[in-house]
């Protein structure tokens, strides 16, 4: 039944990372995922938007925030965001599923400018409401528990992607293979180098850390190799 369960989230899980982009939001650099992008998946998945899937408007609402004040302190307005409430429904094996979420935009705001209104917020919100409700079913779940915040991670799913959309994806596998035999080959250069054993495992531990990321099992051992190799010999000048 687990296997089941979690059958539309594993398939739906994985990001590409041609959809996303770095932004920065309330001073928090976050990984943002196309709207558009998702809504492909979710047709791959459950059909055309309005057929297969699609949502309806509960309830949208302005609410009044906080005061905007000049420099002097002076109020010259409010902030005003704007809310919207979602009840996206989906048909998946002849069952009918649904979630509810909420998307907020800021409608009014100061900026740099001064006072500003956003007239896109509606359509932000409903956005951010369709994302989130698609991503409690699983979609472009790395994004959301994290795993975009991990380098090594984004490079694996590039390198997945790479393959999947090559018109040989046996030559382009075979590249990726040449270019990670030559990563384990620099890997084990610098490891050989180590002035200390205290250089050793700091290498040791990054490189292992990075070829699990990678699957590479068969380079965990070839690294293990190379630390007993090193250290005796760091251990045989002391």
């Amino acid at each position: 039944m687990t296997v089941e369960n979690m059958s539309l989230w594993d398939s739906v899980q994985k990001t590409d990372p041609s959809a996303t982009k770095q932004a920065t939001v309330s001073g928090q650099k976050i990984t943002s995922i196309s709207g558009q992008h998702m809504i492909k998946k979710a047709t791959e998945a459950f059909g055309p938007v309005g057929l297969g899937w699609g949502w309806k408007v509960v309830e949208e609402r302005f609410d009044k925030g906080g005061d905007i004040r000049k420099d002097t302190g002076e109020v010259i307005g409010s902030e005003v965001g704007h809310t919207v409430r979602i009840c996206l429904w989906f048909e998946r094996d002849g069952k009918r599923g649904e979630v509810e979420q909420y998307g907020c935009t800021p409608f009014t705001y100061k900026s740099k400018w001064g006072v500003t209104t956003d007239t896109e917020a509606p359509k932000k919100s409903l956005t951010d409401a369709v994302k989130k409700a698609l991503a409690m079913l699983g979609f472009s779940a790395d994004i959301f528990l994290g795993l975009y915040d991990d380098s090594d991670y984004v490079r694996q799913r590039q390198e997945e992607e790479q393959i999947d959309k090559a018109e040989d994806k046996e030559a382009e596998a075979e590249r990726q293979r040449a270019e990670r035999l030559e990563w384990l080959k620099v890997a084990i250069a610098d490891m050989e180098a180590s002035p200390t054993m205290h250089a050793l495992k700091a290498l040791h531990t990054k490189f292992v850390r990075d070829s699990t990321r990678r699957q590479e099992t068969a380079f965990v051992t070839r690294l293990a190799r190379t630390f007993d190799e090193v250290s005796a010999k760091l251990e045989a000048k002391q």
